[in-house]
């Protein structure tokens, strides 16, 4: 018999819904073995609660096994279950398949509530739950599907595995432009290198976006510890414990886990941090430890940036990535140096058109002493090299059968394994933060093709320019002059500058 009457009972209940930790203490959830049990947040998930409560749109670098989709869920579902007007909570993920498997929590929470506080509902199936005394609604959808998130707007928004979309910056657009000025929740786990929640976590490091970015590294979560007597500690575990002041127990936990899954992914699904998280080498082209003694430059997304002079007893190459110029793709001009084999100067946009690249990249070229310069001649570039020899420049990277570069699948490799070369033999020292994010993109296919993954934002535009820049170094060379008095090698560089041939305003096509 209850020791409460039904009005007691529903007063209880009243006070309890005012309250989200009350509420969702409340909540049932099935666990990893598949038993129906009440939700005790952890200390985490009382993070993520504490971070929804702000009202701040909030990032969430997911580790396995912490529950972020679970108390995310359950916390929404009480925002729904308690509003008082007809509110929308929209779950998105690029497949339906995924949203709905996060909308089955939302329909365990409520069909194990307590009878008399079931409230009746206006929809109730796989994708939607409507209650009927307020209209506040819980809908799972994707951006493919049938009206997608077009047909509505929503107050709060759940957008999942974002890392793993496949055109993430559409997918973002549909989720901003659905949410009516309401809450914006984005978690997912990493997948590689420059992937598009690591360059939202990347802005939230340099301050450039707003927000409230949770990450919780493995040895957080209570439940990863193993039992053990006495531990004798095997390469790098003795620094790690000292590190993050872990204790024998958690270290067992993370050996055991380890011969389990293996180092590698254990970085990816329990980190540390989320350097660590995308470290893992896996299928990537240029992993993290070859890239070690890299000094990575930073550099303002802006159209062109010098990061050297050039020197007149210096020769230089450049590289050229060519796009159409209708802001989507870019066309990217890297200059490097023969006597350093660094990077000096970086043109990038995605609105100028091919001719009016052509005549940047002569500007470039003279400006650094007459460089050679390799443009990949595949679609737009044929437009550009045109533009060049018309305009008058000949100092035109050629193939020893006097052809133009195209890239092909086995080029591709050739020019991507010179780069990876030179890094791997120390020429290559300094890289922009933009290409070098770009590079460590790169992946290996299970053809053992290397691919530019298709939801970089970039399309792989820079690491294919300072590719092609360095092969076009290859056929540089230092001029005898370097070792001459530099009045001499002022007189015979100005010499061959206005011996070129070149005259970008007389020959200028408008």
């Amino acid at each position: 018999m209850s020791k409460y009457t039904v009005q007691e009972a529903r007063d209880k209940w009243a006070v309890i819904c005012l309250d989200p930790y009350r509420f969702i203490s409340k909540l049932k959830i099935i666990d990893k073995k598949g038993a129906l049990i009440n939700f005790v947040p952890n200390k985490e998930q009382i993070k993520i609660i504490e971070a929804l409560e702000s009202g701040e749109d909030c990032l969430v670098l997911k580790g396995r096994q912490i529950g972020s989709s679970t108390v995310i869920a359950a916390y929404y579902f009480w925002k729904i279950y308690t509003a008082k007007s007809p509110v929308k909570f929209a779950i998105l993920s690029h497949k339906l398949a995924s949203s709905k498997e996060l909308f089955k929590m939302h329909k365990t929470f409520y069909e194990n509530l307590p009878e008399m506080f079931r409230k009746p509902t206006q929809v109730y199936n796989t994708t939607e739950l409507t209650f009927a005394d307020s209209g506040a609604s819980i809908i799972a959808t994707s951006a493919g599907a049938d009206g997608g998130l077009r047909s509505f707007t929503c107050s709060y928004l759940q957008l999942s595995e974002y890392a793993f979309a496949p055109n993430p910056e559409e997918l973002k657009a549909t989720a901003l432009n659905a949410l009516n000025e309401g809450q914006f929740i984005m978690e997912s786990t990493a997948n590689y290198f420059n992937d598009a929640l690591h360059q939202e976590i990347l802005k939230c490091e340099r301050g450039e976006a707003d927000w409230k970015y949770l990450f919780f590294p493995w040895f957080m979560h209570s439940e990863f510890s193993e039992d053990c007597d006495k531990l004798e500690y095997l390469d790098g575990e003795l620094e790690l414990k000292n590190k993050f002041n872990l204790n024998d127990s958690q270290i067992k936990w993370r050996r055991s886990k380890i011969a389990k899954i293996g180092l590698e992914k254990f970085k990816r699904e329990f980190p540390t941090s989320a350097q660590e998280a995308y470290s893992v080498t896996g299928n990537v082209y240029i992993p993290e430890d070859i890239t070690s003694n890299i000094s990575v430059i930073p550099v303002e997304p802006i159209p062109m940036v010098y990061l050297s002079k050039p020197q007149a007893q210096d020769q230089y190459a450049i590289g050229v990535d060519v796009a159409a110029g209708v802001g989507r793709d870019y066309s990217v001009i890297i200059v490097v140096s023969k006597t350093s084999y660094q990077t000096v100067a970086i043109y990038r946009s995605n609105r100028i058109v091919p001719t009016d690249l052509a005549t940047k990249i002569i500007d470039l070229a003279v400006e650094y002493n007459n460089a050679l310069v390799l443009v990949e001649s595949n679609n737009y570039g044929n437009v550009v090299l045109n533009e060049m020899r018309h305009q008058g420049y000949t100092k035109i990277w050629k193939d020893s059968d006097n052809k133009d570069w195209q890239t092909t699948g086995k080029s591709k490799v050739e020019m991507f394994e010179m780069l990876k070369e030179l890094i791997m033999k120390g020429y290559i020292t300094a890289i922009d933060n933009i290409t070098y994010a770009e590079l460590r993109a790169l992946q290996v296919d299970n053809t053992g093709r290397i691919i530019i993954p298709d939801t970089l934002s970039s399309h792989g535009d820079s690491a294919i320019a300072i590719s092609l820049a360095y092969v076009c170094l290859n056929n540089v060379e230092i001029k005898k002059t370097l070792f001459l008095p530099d009045w001499i090698v002022s007189r015979k560089a100005s010499k061959i500058i206005s011996g070129s041939g070149v005259s970008v305003s007389s020959k200028k096509r408008y």
